[in-house]
Formats: C-alpha cells, structure tokens, sequence
C-alpha cells in the first residue's frame, strides 16, 4: 500500500510539468474520503474521463481514482465512480484503513469551482491499542462517503 502511494504522490508532483494544461488541478476542503475525517485533497484530472487525488486530514492521510464514464464536462453534473484508501491515526487510540467504492457527482462550474458528493460500500480495519498490550483488531463493512468544494487551477 505504501508503494501505492508513493506512486501516486510522484504522480502527482510531476503531472503538472508532463501536461501542462490549464484547469487540470484541483484543491478541495473534503468532509470523509481520502482525507479522512476533515481534511485537503489534491486531485489531478488525466485525461477527459479521470482523476487522481491524494488527501490529507486531521487524522489521517489518503489517496484516490476517480473514473468519469461520460466525461468530465464544464458546467455539468458529472458523474463518476473509482476506489479510495484512506488510513486513520488517533493518539493513544490505535489506527485504521478504510478502502470504499465511491458513486458519486461532481459540478464542475464554469468560473472554475467544484462541488462534489459521493457514498459507497466500503471495507475498514481498526486496530486499537493500549498501554497494556491489549491490541485487538475489527473489520467492519459499512457505508462511506465524501462531501468536497474546491477550485480548479
């Protein structure tokens, strides 16, 4: 999974320089998704029907693809599909990941705004610790989501 990331963080820093296109970059403020609990993405668009993403929150960090079917379209409702990993750290608590399949909706407005939601199934592990030694692990399936408003540049 680290190796993922990485990759995807490389990705992501030289995209800019490979296809230098305007509008390609977005910056969002996320509620859940691959920022975790509240947090910044950085997503990249490639091509007319995907993106990539890597995130950063309060309690973890992140990274996502999105796939458009239809396009990624201006001034539409786009639609979109793909697989995030977000992973969780609380202090004193333990840790997680979270990988889920988001369906979901994007805006893209035409003075370069985006507004998007998503939810989907999704798989996380939490492994809690304590100052005993006492660690114990779940894996739960449950619902997960992503609200996001960003600005393209």
């Amino acid at each position: 999974m680290r190796n993922c990331i990485a990759s995807i963080v490389i990705y992501l820093l030289l995209a800019p320089a490979l296809f230098a296109q305007e509008n390609k970059n977005i910056i969002s403020g996320n509620i859940l998704g691959a920022s975790s609990a509240l947090g910044l993405t950085f997503e990249r668009i490639v091509g007319h029907k995907a993106s990539l993403e890597i995130g950063i929150g309060l309690i973890g960090l992140g990274a996502g693809l999105s796939i458009y079917p239809w396009g990624i379209i201006e001034s539409r409702l786009c639609f979109y599909t793909g697989l995030k990993v977000s992973s969780i750290v609380l202090v004193d608590v333990g840790g997680g990941t979270v990988a889920y399949i988001p369906f979901g909706a994007t805006y893209f407005i035409n003075n370069n705004w985006i507004i998007g939601f998503d939810i989907g199934p999704a798989n996380g592990k939490l492994v809690s610790s304590s100052f005993g030694g006492n660690n114990s692990e779940t894996v739960r399936f449950y619902g997960y989501g992503n609200l996001k408003l960003g600005v393209r540049f």
